[in-house]
């Protein structure tokens, strides 16, 4: 008899007993699966829940992150199956049709596969989304997002559809390409004679379409209607929120108008959640510095602080974090600026100017409801820092991102703002600094031999030259970028007796950091080498973000 997927967890330290009592009880309730139940309270990953169906089915996890896909079968496996099943046909090895689920227990599906293909299957586990998303590209693909856009922006297009209908569709189909493009920001710029549509990928703006003058208005009022926001007054800078649905997907955006001297221009934050709150491991923190962070997050009391320039994935280190915290038993609390991320079962708080609920006073109010884990949007002020240390020298974990360039900036950007080194030095735990790089894309990087002066940059940091390096080509699959995806670089601080010390007398930025070194510490310049050494990203894209020690 197959062990059930809860004790499986359990088994495998997702889980503890009291999580899964409650999730049963709750799957009582609803009807709900045991595993969607666990998921949706933020217990279990899609990762943890892959590998317990993986042990419990004995099927194979597909590796998303390099699967190479046969084109060719789009034409042989028609979309109603793959839509029907949830199964994504992929490749063919030796004979074996390789096909993604969700549920390798869907014997009916395989079977319907395997006459349809006349071919032995293989089943392999992937997340939900990326099969869902490989569907939308590859049967629905980007290009037949295009022939849409097209047919309604060219002049004599639109068929009997009303102009409303049209704008309609169209503000649906820019949203639908961003989500299949991985696009995290779109931009609607008005130009002289034109609107400019921009998709932020990986990182790097990339202009999309250039559509008549005449479509900015009404795709400016759709999307503030949408947004919910005051049409009435194009003067002044507005923001909303969108709860978006389509065949694509369901996530929220965040939604920016901005006068400009030649209209409004919108910038959409695609806000897809399971995309960026996921595992610790997922980070790319390197294996003692994830040790390191998951020890620290796990203490009871203290202040992490995570730091670097705006885009550098501050938030979503944090929000990982406070998941990978987060039980039945534990208060978890945030104050926001905006909340970008809604996570079942925390109480989060988004601040309020306008209304009196500043940074100040919500966390003033969230002290006195009892919370054990509290995380702060950022920390802008000396208030807003003090109360932050107060909180973290009460018994309180707290969590909070602050603008520096490396971690030990962080410790002077503090005494800056007037916080007391005495207790800055007893409250401070951790200083994570991090950029994110962009990846190289597997189908096309050119790997070659580092020139000289190459392999001086990774000696010169203490590391050995590698034999071989990648640089970036460009592809279909990366939109001729070379580069697909983006992970993190950090450098972690752990404040230990030394650091204290040193902090309290008031040392000098080098110094902080010539003692995080000798207690571990590995600076990110050196970090991200370690990463072109891997051939994950190129000594270029380092050097490009990293320029404080390139």
């Amino acid at each position: 008899m197959k062990k059930r997927i809860g004790d499986i967890l359990m088994e495998m330290g997702f889980i503890d007993g009291d999580q899964l009592k409650m999730a049963l009880m709750e799957t009582k309730k609803t009807g709900s699966m045991i595993g969607d139940v666990l998921q949706r309270l933020g217990w279990v990953t899609e990762e943890d829940l892959q590998m317990a169906i993986a042990v419990q089915s004995g099927a194979k996890i597909l590796d998303t992150a390099t699967a190479e896909i046969d084109h060719s079968l789009m034409a042989r496996i028609p979309i109603e199956f793959v839509t029907e099943h949830g199964m994504f046909p992929f490749a063919v090895e030796n004979g074996v049709l390789k096909a993604a689920t969700i549920n390798p227990f869907d014997v009916i599906a395989r079977d319907k596969l395997t006459r349809l293909c006349g071919q032995r299957v293989e089943t392999f586990i992937a997340p939900k989304n990326w099969i869902g998303k490989a569907i939308e590209v590859y049967y629905k693909t980007a290009q037949s997002l295009d022939d849409e856009i097209n047919a309604i922006t060219y002049s004599g297009a639109g068929g009997e559809a009303t102009e409303d209908n049209r704008i309609i569709k169209l503000s649906g189909l820019l949203i639908d390409k961003g989500y299949v493009l991985g696009a995290s920001d779109i931009h609607i710029v008005p130009d002289n004679n034109l609107v400019r549509i921009y998709y932020r990928i990986d990182g790097v703006l990339h202009q999309m379409y250039l559509f008549a003058k005449k479509f900015q208005q009404p795709l400016l009022t759709r999307y503030k209607i949408m947004a919910e926001m005051d049409i009435s007054n194009p003067n002044i800078p507005h923001d909303g929120r969108i709860k978006y649905q389509s065949s694509v997907g369901t996530f929220d955006i965040r939604v920016s108008t901005f006068p400009t001297q030649l209209g409004e221009t919108v910038v959409m934050r695609l806000l897809i959640y399971n995309k960026v709150v996921g595992d610790l491991k997922n980070l790319g923190l390197e294996p003692e510095d994830l040790e390191r962070f998951n020890r620290t997050i796990k203490r009871p009391y203290g202040l992490i602080l995570t730091t670097g320039p705006t885009g550098s994935g501050k938030t979503t280190t944090l929000y990982t974090a406070l998941m990978a915290i987060n039980s039945p038993n534990i208060n978890c609390m945030t104050v926001e600026d905006p909340i970008e991320y809604v996570i079942p079962t925390i109480r989060q708080t988004a601040v309020n100017v306008k209304a009196g609920l500043t940074f100040e006073n919500a966390l003033r109010s969230t002290m006195r409801q009892d919370p054990d884990v509290i995380l702060v949007g950022e920390i802008r002020d000396k208030i807003t820092a003090d109360l932050a240390m107060r909180a973290a020298l009460t018994g309180h974990l707290v969590l909070s991102t602050l603008h520096t360039n490396d971690a030990a900036s962080a410790i002077n950007r503090l005494l800056d703002l007037g916080i007391n080194a005495s207790i800055l030095a007893s409250a401070l735990s951790m200083i994570v600094a991090q950029r994110l790089v962009r990846t190289l894309c597997p189908h096309c990087l050119v790997r070659q031999a580092p020139s000289e002066s190459e392999q001086a940059i990774f000696t010169q940091n203490g590391l050995t030259a590698p034999t071989e390096i990648a640089k970036p080509k460009g592809c279909d699959h990366c939109f001729q970028s070379g580069f697909r995806g983006r992970a993190g670089v950090y450098e972690v601080i752990q404040v230990n007796r030394d650091i204290e010390r040193l902090v309290f007398s008031g040392a000098l930025h080098r110094e902080i950091e010539d003692m995080a070194k000798q207690a571990g510490t590995v600076l990110m310049f050196k970090q991200a080498l370690k990463k072109v050494a891997r051939l994950q990203t190129s000594l270029e894209e380092v050097m490009r973000v990293i320029v404080d020690y390139a």
